[in-house]
C-alpha cells in the first residue's frame, strides 16, 4: 500500500506539534478500527510514551535515520520518507 506523494508532501509541511497531533489522531483512528483490545498495562505504556513525546523528552528519528539503522542492523533496504 502506497500513500500518494502529495499527501506525504503535505505532511512534511506540518510543524512538529501538528505532526504529533496528526499521529495521535491516526493512532486513535486505528484503535477504533482494530478489534484487538489493549490490556491495561499496554494502554498505560502507550500513554506513558505519548506523554514523553508531547513533553519533548523522547528521542525521535527521521524516516531516513530509521532506514539507515534498519539497513545497518538487519540488512533491510527500506526507504522511508
Amino acid at each position: 500500500m502506497h500513500m500518494q506523494a502529495t499527501l506525504i508532501k503535505e505532511v512534511d509541511k506540518l510543524s512538529r506539534p501538528e505532526k504529533l497531533e496528526l499521529a495521535h489522531y491516526l493512532l486513535d483512528a486505528l484503535a477504533v478500527e482494530d478489534d484487538a483490545e489493549l490490556s491495561p498495562a499496554q494502554q498505560a505504556e502507550l500513554e506513558s510514551r505519548w506523554q514523553e513525546i508531547e513533553a519533548d523528552r523522547a528521542e525521535l528519528y527521521t524516516g531516513s535515520q530509521l532506514s539507515d539503522e534498519l539497513k545497518e542492523k538487519y540488512g533491510w533496504n527500506i526507504s522511508l520518507p
